[in-house]
């Protein structure tokens, strides 16, 4: 993004257009110049709007321009503003799928350039970490490793079940675990002693078919369970109890922290945890809770627009859902019954 150097107008916000350009699970980074605001940063490719330009026109411009490479198809990932202490950046995000033209090798030597004479290379999703990014990317590396769907597990355990109920719920569990790559347990009912037995069973399964298990905070788990949970998603009481959280992260900082909102309020303090995704319920009305009030598309949009990280649309949602969802600033969406045991 060469082109986004601080505008005379001091915290005005810069509409910044992002490329994450995917290939064979690399992704195709360019070095900031030193001489430029974050200079000398690794970052995604892009850079800012010009008048009356789409998302689309403005990517395939600047991507055409610092690399020659020209943009067949892309998709939402990821929409946030970040506020420098000398500017304020609207960085909208799209995932490049599909593109032709300049050929950068994925070997890392010799060094590649762009058009512009940028440093250009190819890197490994996983070793994304490892490099040195303005922090306005660190969300958009983070929505990268995310699905575009969250799996909720249904409560269909009572405080006592039986045998068979238990083996048909891990028998579903296995078969979800072949569509859906994140899945949250909400197992409420669930007596302890028989929850951490069933949930070592679902750890296991889960492993194998390397799937990423967050674990409801609601949930009383054993140590051994805590530390092959893939992380945790906190309730909306969690998310405002600041003891449990640091306890937690004492313990886990590795793990994957998410979180339950549904007002500005936890938004806000979801931004400020810097948490690693969050849900924005209820989008619509639920079969589960009939008499609770949905808020909508357009407050939805609002409260992810505040995020700076990436949000997950939950509340009568279905796989057809996604795109509206990404089209409202979301990362995908969440759900229980229409996701639960089906592709």
């Amino acid at each position: 993004m060469p082109n986004t150097e601080p505008d005379s107008t001091i915290n005005r916000i810069l509409r910044v257009a992002v490329a994450v350009i995917v290939k064979d699970n690399r992704v195709l980074l360019s070095k900031r110049a030193k001489n430029v605001h974050q200079g000398g940063l690794w970052e995604f490719p892009g850079g800012k709007f010009e008048a009356d330009e789409s998302i689309e026109q403005a990517l395939f411009r600047e991507i055409k321009e610092e690399l020659g490479i020209h943009i067949k198809q892309s998709q939402p990932l990821i929409k946030l503003i970040h506020h420098y202490p000398d500017k304020s950046v609207l960085l909208e995000t799209q995932l490049i799928t599909q593109f032709e033209g300049k050929q950068y090798s994925i070997d890392d030597k010799p060094e590649q350039y762009g058009l512009e004479g940028q440093a250009v290379k190819w890197v490994k999703r996983e070793a994304l970490d490892t490099y040195q990014f303005p922090q306005a990317n660190k969300p958009i590396i983070n929505a990268l490793r995310l699905p575009d769907r969250y799996l909720i597990s249904p409560d269909q355990l009572s405080e006592k079940a039986d045998s068979q109920s238990i083996k048909q719920f891990l028998k579903e569990f296995s078969q979800s675990c072949q569509h859906h790559k994140m899945i949250q347990l909400r197992i409420k009912f669930l007596e302890n002693k028989q929850l951490n037995k069933m949930l070592e069973a679902l750890f296991e399964i889960a492993q194998k078919q390397q799937v990423q298990v967050l674990v409801n905070s609601s949930m009383c788990l054993e140590q051994s369970n805590k530390q092959l949970s893939s992380g945790i998603h906190l309730t909306s009481t969690h998310l405002h109890d600041s003891k449990f959280i640091k306890q937690y992260r004492a313990q886990f900082s590795h793990k994957m922290i998410a979180a339950s909102c549904h007002c500005q309020k936890d938004v806000e303090r979801a931004n400020e945890l810097e948490l690693d995704f969050i849900v924005i319920s209820p989008v619509k009305k639920t079969t589960s809770h009939p008499c609770q009030e949905s808020i909508g598309w357009l407050q939805f949009k609002k409260l992810t627009d505040m995020a700076k990280i990436p949000v997950f649309a939950l509340g009568g949602m279905k796989r057809a859902d996604i795109k509206e969802a990404q089209k409202h600033g979301a990362q995908g969406i969440a759900a229980i019954s229409s996701l639960w045991n089906r592709p």
